[in-house]
């Protein structure tokens, strides 16, 4: 009996989870641990937070660090004959189908564990006190934060396109709705909104017969723009697509359109899968060449650096640029140590899940550790994959706020690549190293202007972390399906294009007129890990399109050739411009300058706001100000200093929050630090006030940084860095990408790895993980979207 170890004041200070406070229970805040694992998950009965015992027992940390005692443990078994497909995300199960609960795809144990005693109670069970059951049973009822998430994400916003509005349509007399006019065909129907015509769709993956005649319709006819696909008609759902936008689009007035044509869409039930449950189970199920060339299953790896990484839907853009990034030493080296999480990470008492560099080292670990790098016992396949680490809860972080990678939809491995190393950089985070990881990506690029008339000459130098290449597309022929097939060519020859000299106009400052200048770029330092991205997408006709243009894999490249030139003898440097001797002055985020200043603060205001909320955004600098009006130095003029350091954490919470706390009867000081442990969460501020009576307000010290050293100080340091470099290189991975756009088909990469002492090449496709060779290696050649080259010793 709970009662007999543990006293009334440890549990009459519960409160049960609302519809909007955050549960936990996928996987463990700092490991990969699941339910499903032998010792399941503990959620934490005061803060909803889910933890494990497994190896690194983050239960019993997180008991002694924050004095939470009580956990519910959850385990999760699959149902005997269950397939496994019930684990696959929420829109794949929507086809007019009933979503099953968690009761009729899994068995569930559930108990109410004490960490203070290391014993556990059954539950439900009579003797349990009901406070703690009611908070039980809510945590069991409530919707996981993972999952509202990904049901957030998959709320895709279509919007309609410049040919939805004002169709002129033309009826077509006597229409057959059961087959397509031109083949017979009676499923994956089209009909044209404009005339009325059915045709099939294209051939989709999974054995979706088409024989694209609504595509050949639209091009006999290219003002019927727009058709409507018979079998997603509902009430809630009609996939509406432009051929001439190339899109999926929203019709604003489909309901009388098909009207003109007989469909009265009340009556129509969904009988096949829309475009984005096609695209999705295409994403998740595309094996990408997972057979030898004897027809054999390639072989599985299991082990350290080998760990897989479940497809959320049209997740693997992330999974692919994941398993590279993590597979460069200074990621890997900043972001997995033996501890698996560091014990300051531990100490935070915000919410792990919404902090990036805490993300980060629970990747590093999931990846690289190899406990999660094992055979999947719970399928019935012959052959044994690993189950895969889901990283939901990255996911969910990195996307937040972007327009892209917030949604459930495929996107660009090589702008997610960018966008992540960027922002581990902006928000400096450097996980146990003493710089930024991103570094090992940088180099330094000399642009060079020679002008034509007087030959005098201008040199500028900038940092970079990616070389982007263009590709000669000659097109040999196309086949009766319309597959393009282009002549090939290699890295070298993409290199030689972007080293080529290029003719520009220019207004010399020397001739005092505009002349001809020719304009090259050279390196000035050889990074550690040079990213290459062939562009491989073009625009055809104003629509973005993929050219398969085969690039031999080449395992060595040298640069020296691309090396930058400087002023040659007979060349004369023209006078620096009086900007650029200057030291450059801290630029302020103009947007946010703008909300501010619109909204009736001053520019000085704005400025100090902005500065000490570290320049991201308005509502930060707002937040900021709120709290600073009485400050004596508010108004005082303002200027950046040139390198600082922000000792407490910033304050950033709702003031009608704050308000109603205050009005509660805790101090303003302590009430604000309710809402920043709590993420901003009133409900759960209370509890924490609540739980915390006696602590006196005090935020924690913000760990100093070094100040950020300038930008000629860098260049200066990655140039002496590589000093002793002849520029050659070897091939170290490859994101490829199969299909015909980036906003559909699969990612998967392809990573040269020590096995057992052999450097061979791994092939990570989601959460399989096998040995590539031969055929498998050849997919490379038509496929490789982004090339990562490790410098030679």
């Amino acid at each position: 009996m709970l009662e007999g170890f543990l006293s009334e004041r440890e549990w009459s200070v519960l409160t049960p989870p609302t519809s909007s406070t955050p549960v936990y229970k996928d996987d463990c805040m700092f490991s990969f641990d699941t339910a499903f694992d032998k010792e399941g998950l503990d959620i934490c009965l005061y803060c909803y937070q889910s933890f494990s015992r497994a190896g690194l027992n983050y239960t019993q940390q997180h008991s002694e660090f924050f004095d939470h005692k009580l956990f519910l443990n959850y385990k999760k078994t699959l149902k005997p004959r269950q397939e496994r497909e019930s684990e696959q995300p929420l829109k794949m199960v929507k086809l007019e189908i009933k979503e099953q609960s968690e009761d009729e795809l899994f068995d569930i144990q559930t108990s109410i564990y004490c960490s203070e005693t290391n014993k556990s109670t059954k539950f439900p069970s009579p003797d349990l006190p009901v406070q703690i059951q009611e908070v039980a049973a809510a945590i069991l009822k409530s919707t996981s934060s993972d999952k509202k998430q990904e049901i957030k994400a998959w709320e895709q916003e279509i919007l309609p396109c410049p040919h939805a509005f004002d169709i002129v349509q033309k009826s077509l007399p006597n229409i057959d709705l059961t087959q397509c006019q031109t083949c017979g065909l009676k499923e994956n129907l089209w009909i044209c909104l404009t005339c009325g015509s059915l045709g099939c769709g294209r051939a989709q993956f999974a054995g979706v017969a088409g024989n694209s005649h609504a595509l050949a319709h639209n091009k006999e006819f290219g003002d019927h723009h727009i058709a409507v696909k018979l079998g997603s008609l509902s009430m809630d759902s009609a996939d509406c697509y432009c051929y001439s936008c190339n899109e999926e689009v929203k019709v604003p007035d489909m309901v009388r359109c098909l009207k003109t044509f007989g469909i009265d869409i009340s009556s129509f039930v969904k009988t096949e899968k829309n475009l984005t449950e096609l695209q999705l189970e295409q994403n998740i199920k595309w094996d990408f060449q997972m057979d030898g060339e004897d027809g054999a299953v390639l072989e599985p790896l299991f082990g350290k650096g080998l760990t897989g990484l479940k497809n959320l839907g049209n997740s693997c853009y992330m999974a692919s640029a994941l398993q590279v990034l993590f597979s460069i030493p200074a990621y890997s080296s900043a972001f997995h140590i033996e501890e698996g999480m560091p014990v300051e990470k531990l100490l935070n008492p915000g919410n792990p899940a919404n902090d990036l560099e805490t993300q980060l080292f629970k990747l590093g670990d999931g990846l690289l550790s190899g406990r999660y790098a094992v055979p999947d016992e719970f399928t019935t396949e012959t052959v044994k994959y690993q189950r895969g680490i889901r990283p939901s809860g990255f996911k969910s972080l990195i996307g937040q706020g972007h327009p892209e990678f917030c949604t459930m939809q495929q996107q660009d491995a090589f702008e997610f690549w960018i966008y992540l190393i960027d922002k581990v950089e902006k928000e400096r985070i450097q996980g146990v190293s003493k710089s930024s990881p991103s570094e090992t990506f940088k180099y330094v690029l000399e642009n060079k202007l020679k002008c034509q008339n007087c030959g005098g000459v201008r040199l500028s130098t900038e940092i970079s972390d990616n070389l982007t290449l263009p590709i000669h597309d000659e097109l040999l022929s196309v086949d009766e399906d319309g597959q393009r097939h282009y002549k090939e060519v290699n890295l070298d020859e993409c290199i030689d294009s972007w080293f080529k000299p290029e003719i520009v106009d220019y207004e010399c400052p020397v001739c005092k007129s505009n002349q001809q200048a020719v304009k090259r770029q050279g390196l000035k330092s050889y990074p550690e890990y040079l990213v290459m991205s062939p562009q491989r997408i073009k625009l055809e006709n104003w629509v973005p399109i993929k050219i398969g243009v085969p690039i031999k894999l080449e395992d060595n490249l040298s640069l020296a050739r691309i090396k930058h030139e400087g002023i040659l003898p007979n060349e004369v440097q023209f006078p620096e411009d009086p900007e650029t001797t200057t030291q450059k002055k801290y630029v302020f985020n103009s947007d946010a300058m703008n909300v501010l200043q619109g909204m009736g603060f001053t520019e000085i205001r704005a400025k100090r706001a902005l500065f000490n909320t570290g320049n991201f955004d308005a509502e930060a600098a707002m937040n900021w100000l709120f709290g600073h009006m009485d400050d004596d130095d508010i108004d005082l003029p303002f200027e950046p200093p040139a390198s600082s350091t922000t000792d407490v954490i910033a304050v950033n919470v709702n003031g009608e929050d704050l308000d109603s706390l205050v009005a509660m009867g805790f101090t303003e000081k302590l009430a604000t630090k309710g809402l920043i442990v709590s993420n901003g969460n009133v409900e759960q501020a209370v509890d924490w006030l609540f739980s915390n009576p006696d602590d006196n307000g005090e935020l924690p010290t913000a760990e100093k940084k070094a100040p950020l050293e300038t930008t000629e100080e860098l260049i200066k340091r990655l140039e002496e860095a590589s000093s002793a470099s002849d520029g050659d290189y070897q091939l170290k991975a490859v994101i490829c990408h199969k299909g015909t756009s980036i906003h559909s088909g699969h990612y998967v990469a392809f990573i040269k790895k020590q096995i057992e002492g052999v450097s061979r090449w791994v092939l990570f496709n989601d959460e399989k993980v096998v040995a590539a060779h031969g055929a498998t290696l050849k997919d490379i050649e038509t496929t490789g979207y982004l090339y990562i080259y490790e410098r030679s010793a």
